[in-house]
Parts: structure tokens; sequence; C-alpha cells
């Protein structure tokens, strides 16, 4: 998956400037880790998610969860939680396909992230769909549903993705509404830059995912300002080549054939 090349002296010389940022969130990503994962889930997390997810199960279009392309998000995602130690593997993940063609993902905790299938088709290449999945892992190594718990704020679902039919996800959910909170979105995306590189694929997927989507409505006015913010934190490194799996090119064609 991983090809290896060996970078010009003057290539490295421009990301080398950049370097101490990324190894700064990578520092920071496992103190997080620490203070959200040590105890697992923080209290009530498990019925809180399982409660919201037997209602998306009644209520939405799912794809079923034994067949190619759903196993592939699963396996690619165990594959992302994998690289954090026992906090992340300690944390029971779930990936479900939604059978949506909205460029969508979102997490609900306890493991628990939701993909749209326009999610899959939305990436070109297997770094991006790691750096969608990885944002939603993110949200719940940050500990946000235990903050959103504890702040005794209305329980809803963090998303990656800031098109006008996300809305959607305001529907039929009861008290439970999509959150959009820039704060938590912007330490997501630093959170699974941390991610990406102990994985192995390219961090700059997440800032080519950030610029490549679509305009978003006015509760998404932070889309400018969170490129910006990546942008800060990956500077000039150069990219890190990386290919796609056999398995995420034939998840790509079954779905563009349905």
């Amino acid at each position: 998956m991983i090809q290896t090349n060996r970078l010009s002296s003057s290539v490295v010389r421009a990301g080398a400037s950049a370097l101490p940022r990324l190894l700064l969130v990578c520092a920071l990503f496992t103190l997080l880790i620490g203070a959200a994962g040590a105890e697992g889930l923080c209290p009530g997390e498990m019925q809180r998610a399982m409660k919201l997810r037997q209602r998306i199960v009644r209520d939405w279009p799912l794809r079923p969860g034994n067949d190619e392309v759903s196993q592939y998000v699963q396996s690619l995602g165990l594959q992302l939680a994998q690289h954090y130690g026992s906090a992340a593997r300690a944390i029971p993940w779930r990936f479900t396909l939604v059978r949506n063609l909205a460029p969508n993902a979102f997490s609900i905790g306890a493991g628990n992230i939701f993909v749209n299938e326009g999610a899959v088709n939305f990436a070109q290449d297997e770094a991006e769909l790691a750096a969608i999945l990885a944002h939603e892992l993110a949200h719940e190594l940050a500990g946000h549903f235990c903050q959103e718990f504890r702040s005794g704020a209305s329980r809803g679902l963090f998303d990656i993705f800031s098109t006008p039919d996300t809305k959607q996800y305001d529907v039929d959910l009861g008290s439970v509404m999509q959150k959009i909170d820039p704060v938590k979105e912007q330490q997501a995306d630093q959170i699974a830059l941390g991610i990406l590189r102990a994985s192995g694929y390219d961090p700059r997927a997440m800032l080519d995912v950030a610029k490549r989507l679509p305009p978003g409505d006015t509760a998404h006015l932070m889309d400018v300002y969170r490129i910006q913010a990546l942008e800060q934190t990956i500077g000039n490194i150069p990219r890190v080549p990386t290919g796609s799996s056999e398995a995420f090119r034939s998840a790509k064609r079954l779905l563009s054939s349905e």
C-alpha cells in the first residue's frame, strides 16, 4: 500500500519547518487519547449510543453489514484505530454504510460511525477515505461525547461534511440533532492528522478533502477557518506517496455500478 521514494534535499528542506507542527499535533493526540480513553467510554455513553443507533437502523436505509463494501470500510476503520494503542483498541468500533449519495460521515458515540455511500464515492483515493474515517474516530478519542454529557447539552451527531443535504440528519431523531461545533470539528481534524501519520497515510489527504467539500450553508462558515488551520499545521510537508488498495478500488467499482 505504501510506496517509498527518495525525496530530494530541496523538498525535504521545504517541509522541515512544518514538521514540528505535525509532531506537536501527534503529541497532543497522544495526550487526548490518554485523557479521554484511559477509563473507557464515559458513563452511559454505550446506552445512549445504542438507543440512537436503534432509531437510525429503524428509520434510515442502511447497506447490509456483510457485503463487500461494508466489510472493506469496517476493515479500514479498524486498521486506523489499531495504530493508537489500547485506548483506541478498547472501543468497540462499528462502521455502518448509509445508502445516501451525500458525501457525509458522522459519529454518535461508543465507537458507532456512519458513513454515507456518497463519502466513499467522494474519496479520490484510499488516503482520502482514511481521512474521512480518521476524523470521526477523532471525535470519539477526543472525548467529545463525554463533554456533551458532562455539559448537559443536547446529545447529537458529530460529522465531517457541510453539504446542505446533511440537514436530513435533523429529521426524525427527536431531541438528537446534528452538531456542528467549529472548535470540535477543527480539533477532530488535528487529531485525525496524527491518526493518518501513524497509519502510513498522507496527512495532506485531510486538507485535500476539506478543500474539495461542496460549499456549506450558513451553519458551516467555519469551513474557511478549518482549511486555514489545516494549512498552518501541515505547512509544506512533502506528500507521502500512498497507493490505493485493490479493496478500495473494488468498493468504488461496486458502488458506481449500482
